[in-house]
């Protein structure tokens, strides 16, 4: 029994001290609540858990803000969102929430955005897909995002946060 107990202690101990985190608090000013702090790198899903989310095992976590009362996408479905985006330092780098084109468009689950979406907007793995006139605040881990590739302005390994507004599905 002894033997077992020398065995799983250091492993206990180690759990322990991983989930330890120093309090959270995005930038002074910050005009947005969908700011998170910085991660440490290669985090488990536990250890970068935002107060009132729900988070998954593969890491993503979500937060219904706004419940629609519409539709479910179901998959191949075209949804249209609008949409903000945010690194975890609070800098904004995409929104079409002020622009002139228009909702962005998808089929969901065909691999036509990020994984993160795929799954936060259309649901899979135990997330249930959003409703039409649903607003859902989505922090997605790199492996769901653009991995360790840098896209554009986004640096590589980068946790995306995302307030998501489901506007409508063509049929």
């Amino acid at each position: 029994m002894h033997r077992l107990l020398l065995a799983v202690l250091p492993i206990i101990l180690v759990g322990l001290s991983a989930c330890q985190q120093a309090p959270r608090t995005g930038p002074a000013g910050s005009p947005t609540p969908f700011i998170a702090s910085t991660p440490t790198p290669n985090p488990s899903p536990a250890a970068v858990a935002e107060p009132g989310m729900t988070v998954t095992p593969s890491g993503l976590q979500y937060q219904e803000i706004e419940v629609g009362d519409g539709l479910r996408p179901l998959f191949n479905q075209i949804v249209r969102v609008r949409y903000s985006g945010w690194l975890t330092d609070g800098v904004k780098f995409d929104s079409n929430i002020d622009d002139d084109e228009g909702p962005l468009e998808f089929k969901v689950g065909r691999g036509e955005v990020i994984k993160g979406w795929d799954m936060g907007i259309g649901g899979g793995a135990g997330i249930p897909p959003m409703r039409v006139g649903g607003r859902r605040k989505l922090i997605i881990p790199p492996q769901l995002g653009y991995g360790s590739q840098a896209n554009g302005t986004l640096p590589a390994n980068s946790t995306l946060i995302f307030d998501v507004t489901l506007v409508g599905i063509k049929r």
